[in-house]
């Protein structure tokens, strides 16, 4: 009797730890809230995308990664540890990713989310084969109502120059006299904005190429740039030839004059191959912003391919809210090559 109340006592305890331990292993797995508040999204004027289904749900807040409520990586300052990385991308989440795997991705970024972060996690989502990415986002001087900035076959790679012809996968090739036709339009549309820098259009263009768009932004200030890539550089503006000194004068060095003289300097100006407009990032925020203006005359019936770059330490949301800006609803959806920082 005695062995036997021994070994009731023994079974007893090993069920009461496996209960234990099976309570453990459930509260780990329990999935948590929400860790990126409605207040902490993008604004964007690019929102009515609908919730995508069948999808990803990736959080990413300045402290943790989570994937479907789970945590997968923690995260110091908004930033991700050396130890985490394998080159551009994050192999806890690829392996996170590839356990359910989806083509789309929902993804939630924190306001204090910089660049080179949200890059790692895109260019890891596109190596699990995920096409398709929507941002949840809220519309401008929305505190409560959130959206989604939806981007089809987005693409990342290595940061290129912008005189570099690079296709963007997905994105038909458009020629520079799409931009260069709408120039004085585009202008008009940059100077609707408060304060900024409008590119002028000036008398000599250059012929032929095709037509690179990218969005940048840095610190403070967004940029919306556009780029004549692939065809060869203009021909050097000749130079007037220089008059033969007089006899019995002799000729001294010219010394650059203070006064330049305009309409010379616009002569021998070489033919215009790039025009850059820039905003403070706070046009990109705007209920009605003056950057869907400036690329509505290119963009705005017609599809564009277009490039996002911006430093490692800028602040995503501006990066998404400037393409919101720059591609509002009820315009072409962009096909979006994002570059590493």
């Amino acid at each position: 009797m005695f062995h036997l109340f021994i070994r009731s006592a023994q079974l007893a305890c090993l069920v009461s730890l496996c209960v234990a331990c099976g309570k453990k292993e459930d509260a780990a797995a329990a999935p948590s809230g929400p860790i990126v508040g409605v207040l902490d999204l993008a604004l964007s004027a690019r929102n009515s995308g609908a919730a995508p289904a069948d999808a990803h749900e990736v959080e990413l807040s300045s402290t943790a990664l989570n994937v479907g409520g789970l945590q997968v990586l923690t995260l110091t300052d908004g930033v991700f540890a050396p130890a985490d990385r394998s080159g551009d991308t994050l192999p806890k989440l690829k392996d996170a990713l590839a356990k359910t795997p989806h083509a789309k991705l929902l993804f939630s970024v924190s306001s204090s989310i910089p660049y080179s972060s949200a890059s790692l996690v895109l260019a890891t989502a596109k190596a699990a084969n995920v096409d398709s990415v929507s941002f949840k986002v809220r519309p401008p001087g929305s505190q409560t109502n959130t959206g989604f900035l939806t981007l089809d076959n987005y693409t990342v790679r290595a940061k290129t120059k912008n005189d570099e012809d690079v296709a963007i996968a997905g994105a038909a090739s458009r020629p520079w006299s799409d931009f260069t036709s709408q120039w004085e339009a585009v202008q008009t549309g940059c100077r609707a904005a408060p304060s900024g820098s409008c590119a002028f259009k000036p008398e000599k263009i250059a012929d032929g190429g095709t037509l690179r768009t990218v969005l940048y932004a840095a610190g403070q200030g967004v940029n919306v740039g556009f780029f004549r890539v692939g065809a060869p550089p203009p021909a050097p503006v000749a130079a007037e030839p220089a008059k033969p000194a007089k006899k019995g004068k002799k000729v001294k060095p010219s010394k650059k004059s203070k006064n330049v003289d305009p309409v010379a300097e616009v002569e021998q100006a070489e033919p215009a191959t790039e025009a850059s407009f820039q905003f403070r990032a706070q046009e990109a925020v705007s209920a009605s912003s003056a950057i869907s203006e400036t690329t509505r005359p290119v963009c705005g019936q017609t599809a564009c391919g277009v490039t996002v770059q911006g430093e490692k330490a800028t602040l995503f949301v501006r990066l998404l809210s400037l393409i919101g800006a720059a591609f509002p609803d009820r315009t072409p959806a962009p096909v979006v090559a994002f570059e590493l920082p």
